[in-house]
């Protein structure tokens, strides 16, 4: 009988031992930050009225970012437009190899404080989150925010995270249907040429279908906004 009992009592020892060697911790490392190489931020002023003057955008070459200049020379209400331009200016932007990434971002009291933590992920995917401190007396004034990054093209996507909720943008978003053809911004649904477009969401994002083509044929809107 002591015999059977130790014999039974070393098999359950043994048992657990099998048992927890094979239990494989599923840990997942935490996005790491992300070197200047894949994306760096723009020190552009943090709040300014005239970002109301645009919405958020990629721009992906030297002659998009030259028209967005130009159109932000012509407008009035602005207060640190200089400081904003030159700015832009001065990180010449090599567009063979990255995009310029303006997020604009809207509250409706112009006490609200950000915070902007430093791009996680990897080389495909960033996100990169934003916090709000908002005194318990504010502003009744609408207020405009924007951050500028140059974001390197092979970068799929740029998540903003504002702790409510996620906002997925692709960097490669264009704001033109080719590289010939502006898309007015009234027109909400268009033929670029290749593949079908339009804008979504709020700040109007737009996205496009993926097929690859040689050449590109003659660009068609089809829905205009009403």
């Amino acid at each position: 009988m002591l015999r059977f009992l130790l014999i039974f009592f070393v098999g359950l020892l043994f048992s657990a031992c099998i048992s927890n060697s094979l239990i494989v911790n599923d840990i997942k490392e935490d996005p790491k930050e992300l070197s200047t190489q894949t994306i760096s931020k723009i020190a552009i002023p943090v709040r300014e009225e005239g970002y109301s003057n645009f919405k958020t955008q990629t721009l992906k070459s030297q002659r998009e970012l030259d028209k967005f200049i130009e159109k932000i020379k012509l407008q009035i209400n602005w207060n640190k437009k200089k400081n904003f331009l030159e700015t832009l200016l001065l990180k010449k932007i090599d567009f063979s190899e990255y995009n310029l990434f303006l997020y604009r971002i809207n509250m409706t009291s112009g006490a609200t404080v950000l915070s902007v933590d430093t791009p996680i992920g990897d080389k495909n995917n960033i996100t990169i989150k934003i916090g709000q401190d908002q005194p318990n007396i504010g502003t009744a004034n609408m207020a405009y925010y924007a951050l500028a990054y140059k974001v390197a093209k092979s970068v799929k996507t740029i998540t903003i995270d504002n702790g409510t909720e996620k906002t997925v943008i692709e960097n490669k978003t264009l704001n033109t249907a080719n590289s010939h053809h502006p898309v007015p911004d009234e027109c909400m649904e268009w033929f670029d040429g290749c593949n079908d477009c339009g804008r979504v969401g709020k700040e109007g994002i737009p996205v496009c279908t993926e097929m690859a083509c040689i050449s590109y044929s003659e660009f068609k809107c089809k829905k205009w906004k009403e």
